[in-house]
């Protein structure tokens, strides 16, 4: 069943018919968005809690490099049409004739993206993400990010500093998470720290 192409418009950084996921698979993609919501009132902040859901439940690779998703989806869009497989019938026939049902392409960058089909097959067919172990690519685990971006984000909204206290109150009381020990938050807090300087919320 086709996923609805309205959902797929607001999880979508790039324009039909190619769908990535910039929360989940591209590094300045989320910390554009960090900075924006950092400037915004607090009581929307469980609307970020749930634009966060876009992480998945487990592991993710996220884009690291420099270039926009744009640069990505026009990369990827015109060797499609060098191998003659853009259009929709003839991109979905050639997914089809690959042994694990997606392949594997090298962009300018020589980071390697992995193609699928779209969850919605008449819109954004083009399901696009990086590859595992790919150049300028960081495999992460959802919740462990999603406490470092929330914590990160609630610090920004409120004016607080983001330490346990902080960051358990984010897991139980937004994230349905259990509280943690301090011993097992130190990845967390270094996850934090590091977007929390790349998009200038150092504290």
């Amino acid at each position: 069943m086709n996923a609805p192409s309205n959902i797929l418009k607001s999880k979508s950084c790039t324009e039909a018919p190619v769908m990535l996921n910039g929360w989940k698979h591209h590094q300045w993609f989320l910390i554009d968005q960090i900075r924006r919501w950092a400037n915004k009132p607090v009581e929307l902040f469980p609307l970020f809690v749930a634009k966060l859901k876009m992480l998945g439940e487990s592991q993710f690779d996220i884009y690291t490099g420099s270039l926009s998703t744009r640069d990505i989806a026009a990369d990827i869009t015109q060797q499609l049409k060098n191998f003659d497989v853009y259009e929709k019938d003839a991109y979905l026939q050639w997914i089809e004739r690959s042994t694990h049902l997606y392949w594997q392409v090298s962009i300018s960058d020589d980071s390697e993206w992995t193609l699928r089909q779209g969850d919605d097959t008449e819109e954004y067919y083009i399901h696009i993400h990086p590859s595992r172990h790919s150049k300028n690519t960081r495999r992460m685990k959802a919740n462990p990010m999603r406490t470092a971006v929330s914590t990160l984000i609630y610090a920004a909204m409120t004016g607080e500093k983001p330490g346990m206290h902080l960051l358990n109150k984010v897991r139980k009381d937004y994230l349905g998470l259990s509280a943690l020990p301090r011993s097992m938050a130190r990845e967390i807090f270094s996850t934090l720290n590091e977007i929390a300087a790349l998009s200038g919320l150092e504290q």
